[in-house]
């Protein structure tokens, strides 16, 4: 089974390259372990700029994002700080709410319908080779081995290609841990407002509801994977006692179902510097390590980065040169757009996420003060 690129993994980084690849001529593969719709463990926040993204890949994948219908617009955050005060920041441009299930499984389809793409489901990849001699990449997967001139791992936070290609191994101090599940009928909601709820028993983390189409909403709770190892959190039980015990919150969920278990997941985030390409190989997303250390948000950079991704790929085979010093480009680019944003929000992230008295007086303050308010905002974002 040979392709000209193989693609390891199908979310929003993975479809991202193949659609950047799309009617190149090329024959690309995109090796997924599940079928579609599936769902992610995510949050489901979509940052404004992903329209952008897809608009400089073509006009007619923006097209195709704007008339997706599961989604809802969301341009205001509420932070509730520990004393139960809130305050209202409009964050300037307007994002989105979804579920995973559907935003994948709608670039799955706009991607799988593209030319020169072939998508391979229900593939779990076992083991990656890089020959030097042939200069191709042998992928193994539970069915086949498939051969290529490039690999794009965009499998995740528990990526195969990483662990097989690199030497980047997980670090508590730069990741995070989350659950999450989905319930219907929680009241409440502001329209266009998704909340992060500062408590002070889950700091230095933070509680969220996220509305979502067909009154249902994401709720989770996310905290650095050290302070979990530290206090050993039972992060479960402790999205449940909020729920339960928080009075600000309780009374919100007395009418609402929980409609999906509470799952966790893994966020590695891109607060520390990691191998990100190689000699015939390139990693994108989770898999790079891309994730918001404040915020928390992924699917945005794992985007940015599988566009980048797929246009190397097209200067790798226009020079014939799959080296690691062309790859370096691909990490420079990628460096460029976030790695100065990521150091900040994990700059705010240490500072602020323990210290429940300096976020009761930021809120008290931003609620009195315009000025205040505005220069937050400027900090956060």
């Amino acid at each position: 089974m040979q392709f000209d690129i193989i693609i390891a993994g199908a979310g929003p980084a993975g479809c991202t390259a193949a659609l950047a690849l799309a009617g190149k001529g090329l024959k690309v593969a995109v090796i997924e372990k599940h079928s579609f719709p599936r769902d992610k463990i995510c949050g489901g926040a979509l940052a404004a700029y992903i329209p952008k993204v897809l608009n400089t890949i073509h006009t007619e994948f923006k097209s195709a994002f704007d008339a997706f219908p599961h989604k809802i617009p969301a341009d205001t955050c509420r932070i509730i700080a520990p004393n139960f005060r809130h305050i209202d920041f409009n964050v300037g441009q307007t994002g989105y709410l979804t579920t995973r299930e559907a935003f994948d499984n709608f670039l799955y389809e706009l991607a799988s319908a593209q030319p020169g793409i072939e998508f391979l489901l229900n593939h779990t990849v076992k083991d990656v080779i890089i020959n030097p001699l042939s200069n191709e990449v042998s992928i193994t997967t539970d069915k086949n081995v498939f051969t290529s001139k490039l690999i794009i791992g965009c499998d995740g936070a528990n990526s195969v290609i990483a662990k097989k290609l690199t030497t980047t191994r997980p670090d508590r101090q730069h990741s995070c841990m989350a659950v999450r599940a989905i319930y219907n009928n929680v009241s409440g909601f502001s329209e266009g407002t998704f909340e992060l709820h500062f408590l002070k028993d889950v700091l230095p983390g933070y509680f969220w509801i996220f509305p979502l189409p067909g009154n249902r909403a994401n709720v989770g709770l996310g905290m650095l994977s050290q302070e979990i190892s530290r206090n050993r959190r039972n992060l479960r039980q402790s999205m449940l006692d909020c729920i339960e015990n928080t009075p600000t919150i309780r009374d919100r969920f007395q009418h609402a179902d929980m409609i999906t278990p509470v799952e966790g997941y893994v966020l590695p985030l891109g607060s520390r510097k990691v191998t990100m390409s190689g000699h015939n190989f390139m990693l994108c997303g989770d898999a790079a390590s891309l994730i918001n250390p404040l915020s928390g948000e992924g699917i945005g950079q794992a985007m940015v980065s599988g566009r980048y991704a797929g246009w190397q790929a097209l200067e790798c085979f226009e020079k014939n040169d799959f080296s690691a010093k062309r790859m370096q480009h691909y990490d420079s680019q990628v460096y460029a757009k976030f790695w100065k944003a990521n150091q900040k929000s994990y700059r705010i992230q240490r500072f602020f996420m323990n210290r429940s008295g300096i976020l009761n007086s930021m809120v008290n303050l931003a609620s009195r003060h315009e000025f205040v308010r505005h220069l937050i905002v400027k900090i956060a974002t």
